[in-house]
């Protein structure tokens, strides 16, 4: 009876039921996150291949990656890769959602039809999109292709191929974007562009002026978010290049798994993960430092 009673009592407590609905997660994320993250980083100190014994070597790992470009070649060439990806693919990615959302938040009619439309491609499977992809730029039986009058092979080419890839990832990102900013753009006061049209300020001045800086922390969270999530691109290049051609798709988080389950050399694996983890917090500190983040209208 005494133990009916105590538990009747921890029942009622609100903080026993909240660490009793959230269980389930914490447990998920002890086992598969937490765990997982602390055996890599203790392998990451080793030289393991799956098969043996991992022997420790320390800082070995992370001083070859960073500076014995004849053993592993492919570090830097990736990393740059990386980059170039994130230059062609999130301005632009922001950029578009901006346009879009703008024109979506000028009471347009079937707005939800579009907003509808816009999201789909990041509810659906990252191989079902990869597939459409494939098969969009296919050079004989493809649709752009068949639009520009040419039979160019989009993914085989040195050139086009990391742009292409920029334009899906803008493509399937325009949905998550355009959703956030016209809930920030539907927050704006109709009082400050009625004062804006009175002053005699046109459509583009009342944008730069107004919405632009009224959003600025919602479009610094897209920044930062869009940076996190671009140096850890993989799907597009596994699926669709195999970090082809030449290697001008073999991105870091690629080459990352190339040397993790092709190579079998886990402990380098582990050591470039924590690299691009160090890399990822430097560039949301330098983001949090020095761009502005709250707008003081």
């Amino acid at each position: 009876m005494k133990v009916g009673e105590t538990m009747k009592r921890f029942v009622q407590k609100e903080w026993f039921m909240g660490y009793l609905f959230i269980l389930p997660l914490l447990i998920y994320f002890l086992i598969f996150q937490l765990a997982p993250m602390l055996i890599s980083f203790f392998v990451s100190f080793t030289d393991w291949n799956m098969r043996s014994t991992p022997e420790w070597v320390g800082l070995t790992n992370y001083k070859n990656l960073l500076t014995d470009s004849e053993k592993y070649p492919d570090f830097w060439p990736s990393l740059w890769i990386t980059v170039k990806y994130i230059l062609y693919s999130l301005p632009a990615g922001i950029f578009v959602s901006l346009v879009v959302a703008s024109l979506l938040n000028a009471n347009v009619k079937g707005e939800g039809f579009f907003k509808t439309a816009y999201y789909i491609p990041n509810v659906t499977a990252g191989v079902a999109v990869a597939a459409m992809w494939v098969y969009l730029l296919d050079p004989k039986l493809g649709l752009i292709n068949q639009l520009f009058q040419t039979d160019h092979t989009w993914l085989a080419d040195v050139k086009t191929v990391l742009p292409t890839l920029a334009v899906m990832s803008i493509w399937g990102g325009l949905g998550y974007n355009v959703l956030i900013l016209i809930s920030a753009m539907k927050n704006i006061p109709e009082e400050l562009y009625e004062a804006a049209k009175i002053d005699g300020a046109n459509i583009w001045q009342r944008f730069v002026n107004i919405t632009i800086p009224t959003i600025q922390p919602t479009i610094f969270f897209l920044v930062t978010t869009g940076l996190i999530a671009s140096f850890q691109v993989f799907d597009q290049m596994y699926l669709m290049t195999g970090g082809g051609p030449n290697g001008a798709t073999t991105t870091f988080l690629l080459s990352l798994y190339n040397h993790a389950f092709r190579y079998y050399e886990m402990g380098t694996a582990s050591a470039m993960s924590y690299i691009l983890l160090i890399i990822i917090l430097l560039i949301t500190w330098v983001n949090f430092k020095f761009f502005p983040q709250r707008n003081d209208m």
